[in-house]
């Protein structure tokens, strides 16, 4: 379903970005045929000899894998070759070095989620000065001269995830949010939760702090629980949360409607297995999918227009009918 859509999605920004229909070619294009139409190796049919690569932190993370299949869905769509590599951990230098190796094989187009915004800006604009494309997805580098930035727009995360569990218990009651206090993207997912609820279910909301840390995430959930009884739900804001929240609602022995942030394979298996409700899916997938488009469009030259500059990749609440589809493969 979500490949099928991306295709379709993609053959419309197609239409849009490069101003024409695929059977339509200005006469003097070297794809056109003698009638103006277009030749079969049209615009948005690549040269798999074009590399186009991928590169993340924390390598070998479920997270990644996700977005590299949409980056490699849509690199086969158009006939190109697409890579994947990255730092295995979250060492700043290791990453710039990975970059710069990526760089010295002059790529197309590299596609990057920064460990640190600003340590990856000076190499991003030295791609940009060698010709290559460059975008981000997920960690931004909005200093650099990127050309775009695709990520998960985290207030409006928070409130669909409101909009999907409150109704679930109930329309009322004290729901609980476990998250990692202060962590810029838990906070916006929490404040536009808020936000919603404040508009169509007002209520008590207890905020409980997961530290970032899986055990003081389940301790400080597990208090939280004692200390209110009245509690009918929880939403684990981040992937901490997403472990620790319903490893604290089941030693508890509470009835509580559950739903946890991102795909991890621990989470999704409470999902399958009934033992949490959902989770907030990230577009992993869309991430990859478009920041290929994005960069196969800007390296060839088929917009007129510049790409946009902050895209939100969007979210997919996951339930036991459509769990099977996030395991990664």
């Amino acid at each position: 379903m979500k490949k099928a859509l991306a295709l379709i999605l993609a053959l419309a920004l197609s239409l849009s970005l490069f101003g024409c229909s695929p059977a339509e070619a200005p006469e003097d294009s070297p794809n056109a045929g003698g009638d103006g139409t277009q030749a079969a190796a049209g615009a948005f049919v690549g040269n798999e000899s074009d590399e186009y690569y991928m590169v993340s932190f924390l390598s070998g993370i479920d997270y990644w894998k996700h977005c590299f299949e949409g980056m490699e869905d849509a690199g086969n769509a158009l006939g190109v070759t697409t890579k994947y590599t990255g730092q295995t951990d979250s060492d700043v230098a290791g990453q710039v070095a990975v970059l710069e190796q990526v760089i010295a094989q002059s790529p197309k187009g590299i596609a990057v989620t920064c460990v640190n915004s600003a340590a990856l800006a000076d190499t991003i604009n030295s791609a940009k000065e060698q010709g290559i494309s460059v975008v981000c997805f997920d960690s931004d580098s909005p200093t650099s001269d990127r050309s775009s930035y695709l990520s998960t727009g985290n207030s409006e995360a928070g409130r669909i995830a409101a909009e999907y569990l409150v109704p679930l218990c109930g329309g009322e009651g004290k729901i609980a949010v476990l998250y990692t206090v202060g962590a810029e993207n838990s906070e916006s997912r929490v404040q536009g939760f808020e936000a919603w609820c404040a508009e169509n279910a007002p209520g008590e909301i207890v905020k409980v702090n997961d530290a970032g840390y899986t055990t003081a995430a389940t301790d400080n959930m597990s208090a939280a629980l004692q200390a209110n009884d009245d509690l009918v739900g929880l939403f684990c804001v981040d992937g901490i949360a997403g472990t620790a929240g319903p490893t604290a609602v089941a030693e508890s022995g509470k009835d509580l409607r559950v739903l946890a942030f991102d795909v991890d394979t621990t989470v999704l298996d409470k999902v399958k297995n009934g033992e949490i409700d959902a989770t907030v899916a990230q577009g992993m997938y869309n991430m990859g999918f478009w920041s290929m488009m994005f960069l196969y469009t800007e390296a060839n030259g088929l917009s007129a227009k510049a790409l946009p500059q902050n895209v939100d990749t969007g979210v997919t609440i996951v339930t036991k009918e459509n769990v099977d589809e996030y395991y990664p493969k």
